[in-house]
């Protein structure tokens, strides 16, 4: 099998495994999946949603090893950290599931609180994934003063957003919280203009412009969560609807950004003829 067949394969995967969530998804959001009928329904709805996930890791993994054979570092090193990123933001899946119904844990205006506690895992997944483009970016030449200028403008922007959609009385831990995971998804969504001028925009492969495309989407999953979920309906959420168009989204960014190292070794193959002449 040809270097190229071998990542349609994993990129076919990633499509596959993206489906069956949104396939799910709906089938709950119409009503065909009793979700929230019983508690029983609710846990096995929760656990096929974290296979699925776990499906994605698998294939993070196989990326990793397979990207270990090409003789390409830096492809190497995004694998590794994709899937470092995946299992993270996979513990932070199971914190969302609450599975043990505990709600208003910070105060007695949030009732989706625990949303908040899940941010101990996606935090660091996610500054993984950004500290990996800042570094991609850095290594091809992409002027740090550029990326500092507009990670602050986001900077401010993010919190001028969080701001309008704050509930005056919520906790000041769930408001740090809170606060701080908007300013860094935000830089993660403006990270996918560091990552396609840092590689030379048009001359890149899809693969790298569908990764930019799931930082992007990372970054409206959690903006979904903090609108509609977290602090929509005056702190009572918009729940279970939300979780399900939030699944989609959020499932859909991890298989997308999963195609960084791809398209990267994907990119040095291209690369590879003009270096020999």
């Amino acid at each position: 099998m040809s270097i190229e067949q071998t990542l349609n394969r994993f990129s076919k995967i990633a499509v596959i495994l993206w489906l069956v969530a949104a396939v799910q998804s709906l089938l709950a959001v119409f009503g065909i999946f009793g979700v929230m009928q019983t508690n029983q329904e609710r846990i096995i709805f929760g656990i096929v949603e974290l296979m699925t996930m776990l499906l994605v890791i698998i294939n993070a993994i196989a990326i990793m090893r397979y990207v270990a054979q090409q003789q390409s570092s830096l492809a190497f090193l995004l694998s590794r950290l994709c899937l470092y990123s995946l299992i993270l933001c996979f513990f932070g899946d199971i914190v969302n599931r609450n599975f043990i119904q505990q709600f208003y844990e910070y105060d007695d205006v949030i009732k989706h609180s625990y949303l908040a506690a899940s941010v101990i895992f996606f935090f660091p997944g996610y500054l993984i994934i950004a500290a990996a483009i800042s570094y991609l970016a850095t290594l091809k030449g992409l002027s740090k003063g550029f990326m500092i200028t507009s990670a602050l403008i986001t900077t401010t922007i993010a919190l001028y957003t969080y701001n309008d959609m704050h509930i005056t009385g919520s906790s000041s831990l769930l408001t740090i919280i809170t606060a701080s995971y908007s300013v860094l998804v935000s830089i993660l969504a403006v990270s996918a203009i560091w990552l396609l001028k840092a590689l030379s925009w048009r001359q890149v492969p899809i693969r790298i412009w569908l990764a930019a495309l799931g930082l992007i989407l990372a970054m409206v999953a959690d903006a979904i969560i903090g609108q509609f979920w977290i602090f929509g309906n005056h702190g009572q959420g918009y729940f279970p609807i939300v979780s399900h168009i939030n699944w989609i989204i959020y499932l859909g960014s991890q298989v997308l950004i999963q195609q960084l190292p791809l398209g990267i070794l994907q990119l040095k193959i291209a690369q590879q003829p003009v270096e020999a002449t």
